[in-house]
């Protein structure tokens, strides 16, 4: 299984927790972040989490260590929504990301980032449909 994809990422997972001189090493290990020992055997590793379909591991609290508890197979997109640097935004009681906005919305991640950057209430910006004829921001 050494050539298989779960491998890589066990290997890739371990690698950022526990090497020093890794590239991101500072986003992982260097944050207190680590790997339960259990996890220490790629095929308790693989017992627990089983087959990735082609998805990479995701932490559920990004805070946490890689647990059987706290891990899962999730989406390229699953994942961007959960990262530490994403702006989350809250209107009648949802909080979503920007990201989750502009798929619930139809507005462009960018004219919602855009319009914030201008000032604009969290309301305003998430509600206003851009105007065929204007720029991209619904401001004329």
């Amino acid at each position: 299984m050494a050539r298989s994809r779960e491998y890589r990422i066990w290997c890739a997972m371990k690698t950022r927790c526990n090497n020093p001189n890794a590239d991101n090493y500072h986003n992982y290990g260097g944050r207190g972040i680590s790997v339960c020992s259990r996890w220490d055997s790629f095929h308790a590793f693989l017992e627990d989490m089983g087959n990735s379909n082609g998805m990479t591991i995701e932490r559920i609290d990004h805070d946490g260590d890689y647990t059987p508890d706290n891990c899962k197979w999730a989406t390229r997109k699953e994942q961007g929504n959960n990262k530490r640097n994403n702006r989350n935004l809250e209107m009648d009681g949802i909080c979503l990301t920007v990201q989750q906005w502009s798929e619930k919305t139809s507005i462009k991640e960018a004219t919602i980032r855009k319009r914030l950057k201008l000032g604009w209430s969290v309301s305003k910006a998430l509600t206003t449909k851009a105007i065929i004829g204007r720029n991209q921001h619904g401001i004329s």
